[in-house]
């Protein structure tokens, strides 16, 4: 009996472990390649609120997109070990340095908050202007008919 319980102590053990540890682990970003890099990005994602979210994927796609450059899996050494917050304050320095140096790309922002004032307008749903509202399925009054 005793042998039973410990085996079953030992298999709890070994079901119950992994989700606990990535929940506690999740905050930071790990990995030696982008494919690892992206699920650790997605687990740490889901934990965000949706105003961080935002801000985190504007960061996480620029860096993507300076890093695109140097080479195969400069992003993941870029963003290892880092938390969210740590990624988001590299990106803003890098762009603060691009809009600073003028280039091109980064003309038309003033500042990091600028940027994601102005990302956050271009990401909203758009309604088209004048656009009267759909009109209802179902009429609550029939012509042509006689009421009683």
């Amino acid at each position: 009996m005793k042998i039973l319980f410990a085996l079953m102590a030992v298999l709890a053990v070994i079901f119950f472990a992994p989700p606990v540890l990535k929940k506690f682990n999740s905050q930071g970003i790990h990995g030696s390649t982008d494919k690892r890099v992206m699920q650790s990005l997605k687990d740490v994602r889901h934990s965000m609120v949706t105003e961080e979210r935002h801000t985190f994927d504007v960061a996480l796609g620029l860096l993507q997109a300076f890093h695109a450059q140097e080479g195969e899996n400069a992003f993941a050494n870029a963003v290892s070990g880092k938390t969210p917050t740590e990624v988001v304050d590299m990106a803003k320095k890098e762009v603060e340095a691009k809009i600073a140096a003028g280039e091109a790309d980064f003309k038309q922002y003033t500042s990091w908050e600028d940027m994601l004032s102005k990302k956050a307008a271009e990401d909203a749903p758009k309604k088209p202007g004048g656009q009267q509202p759909p009109a209802p399925l179902r009429q609550s009054q029939r012509t042509g008919r006689p009421s009683n």
